[in-house]
């Protein structure tokens, strides 16, 4: 049954090039409405730290998809977080709250008429009250607890850094805002099961309208993994070669990539064929463009399954972060066996030893890696595991039906938005 509904999907970034996990979250969710039978039409922010050329976005992209791309200064300004101290809303979100996007976005919505309007992630849900004065039902993507990533942040900082106590300030009001977002949205989506856990316990009135959806890689079918060049097995006989891959302006993985090089790659030092560390990602700081023994920074690269394809194995250690770990998924969809701390693979439902190996600090990372040395063929065991999780797409099947079930329940041609009713 094609549910032919009109939605429109706002964003706080243009939704390409597909890299990075918010952008790959947008682009599955967009292709699953489209799969249901809806029509996906989007309206996406350009902001001016993420900024995208509209002229090299490819016919997809600007065919009937973008709707609107509307430019905004996003640049984070000592003058502007002062200017905003007492606000009730956080400075991170503010950002991307604009006069001109509102007036756009309300001739969007009176020009298109959508029935459905699509929030992904937390700063598009700053437009909610431009929204409620259309007729149309309004459902929030969760991609992260972002709350959550700002109180880790918080509490990274030393006692005495001055922006420990403005971080704490933004945690508090983006908790009480992530809260309030919860409690007025018609449906909430969640990106993981331990993300939804959270959500309901912030409005538990309301968990009945929430659904967990997560992201499924693709494959090249339903029973082999992607056919990406990989290295000959690996037996012990040469260094072992280890990935890792991710947007290094994210704070979580500038995080992993600062514990790989000052505890990780050093507990492997004076060993013989020493495993070697491959790191990739844009926007790096210029320390970890700094290449050191065992050590190899690759900078932005243009395909991330090539690259995840050529390592005997990915490595994970994240210590913050919230939502799904997408890279960890593609990796395993790839054949690509994983060793992650559980920060990690959260919300996955993996088994150490069976779908992954488990490392939460340089100790139990060089335990790991003895380990594989005696045992080489553990690599293969791991991979074809992780791999039988995406030979069966019962669990998504599941998720897919049960976002339809809410689909039907929520729009009728009395939700689409009427501009008559402003």
């Amino acid at each position: 049954m094609s549910l032919n509904l009109r939605i429109l999907q706002l964003y706080n970034r243009v939704p390409y090039p597909s890299r990075d996990g918010g952008v790959k979250a947008v682009l599955h969710m967009r292709q699953v409405f489209e799969d249901l039978g809806c029509e996906v039409r989007g309206f996406v922010l350009n902001p001016s730290r993420n900024r995208i050329d509209p002229s090299s976005l490819p016919d997809s992209m600007r065919g009937d998809y973008l709707t609107e791309i509307v430019d905004l200064d996003s640049g984070i300004k000592l003058v502007g977080a002062l200017a905003v101290l007492n606000a009730p809303l956080p400075y991170h979100l503010l950002r991307f709250r604009s006069s001109e996007v509102t007036r756009i976005l309300r001739q969007t919505i009176e020009s298109y008429r959508p029935d459905l309007v699509l929030l992904e992630g937390l700063p598009m849900a700053l437009y909610q009250e431009t929204l409620r004065r259309f007729h149309c039902k309004v459902w929030y993507r969760s991609h992260n607890i972002e709350s959550d990533i700002i109180r880790q942040k918080a509490a990274s900082l030393s006692l005495w850094n001055p922006l420990r106590l403005w971080m704490y300030g933004e945690y508090r009001k983006m908790q009480a805002f992530e809260r309030q977002t919860v409690r007025s949205v018609d449906v909430v989506l969640a990106i993981s099961p331990h993300d939804l856990d959270q959500l309901r316990a912030m409005a538990p009135e309301r968990k009945e309208s929430m659904l967990e959806l997560g992201y499924w890689p693709s494959m090249v079918s339903t029973t082999e993994p992607h056919t990406k060049p990989k290295p000959p097995a690996w037996n012990g006989e040469r260094p072992l070669k280890l990935g890792f891959i991710g947007t290094m302006d994210w704070l979580p993985n500038q995080d992993a990539v600062q514990l790989l090089l000052n505890e990780w790659i050093p507990a492997t030092e004076g060993w013989p064929n020493r495993p070697e560390f491959h790191v990739a990602g844009r926007k790096a700081p210029a320390i970890f463009a700094q290449e050191s023994p065992a050590y190899f920074f690759h900078g932005e690269v243009e395909d991330a399954d090539t690259f995840m394809s050529s390592c005997d194995a990915m490595v994970f250690p994240l210590r913050m972060g919230s939502g799904l770990k997408i890279k960890v998924l593609e990796a395993m969809a790839l054949g690509v066996p994983v060793i992650s701390t559980a920060q990690g693979v959260q919300g996955m439902g993996l088994t150490s030893g069976e779908n992954y190996l488990h490392a939460e600090n340089a100790n139990q990372f060089a335990q790991v890696l003895k380990d594989l040395r005696q045992s080489p063929n553990k690599l293969y065991v791991l991979a074809e595991n992780a791999l039988q999780r995406f030979r069966n797409h019962d669990a998504y099947s599941q998720q897919i039906m049960a976002l339809k079930g809410l689909v039907l329940q929520s729009p009728s041609d009395d939700h689409k938005a009427n501009p008559s009713k402003v």
